[in-house]
């Protein structure tokens, strides 16, 4: 029963820690997008500025987003060591 039980929590920490790096993937992803917006922002005429300033809004939803889910993995495999 016990070797099960650490079988299963062994699963669940490795599927976690997988998740915890495609997060990690998809926030750098999403930081370098609004990086490159935010430089194009500066070399932009003014027509163009609205619509760049609402993808760099879109992109730092999207990072809030990852970073909530980062934490929320990580909180998951806290307990996983307890």
């Amino acid at each position: 029963m016990f070797i099960l039980l650490n079988f299963l929590k062994d699963k669940v920490k490795k599927y976690h820690e997988k998740k915890l790096g495609e997060a990690r993937e998809k926030l750098e992803s999403h930081k370098e997008i609004k990086n490159q917006l935010e430089n194009q922002l500066k070399t932009s005429d003014n027509e163009q500025m609205p619509e760049i300033k609402k993808k760099i809004e879109k992109q730092n939803e999207f990072i809030a987003i990852w970073n909530k889910n980062i934490n929320s993995i990580n909180k998951q495999l806290q307990k996983l060591k307890t």
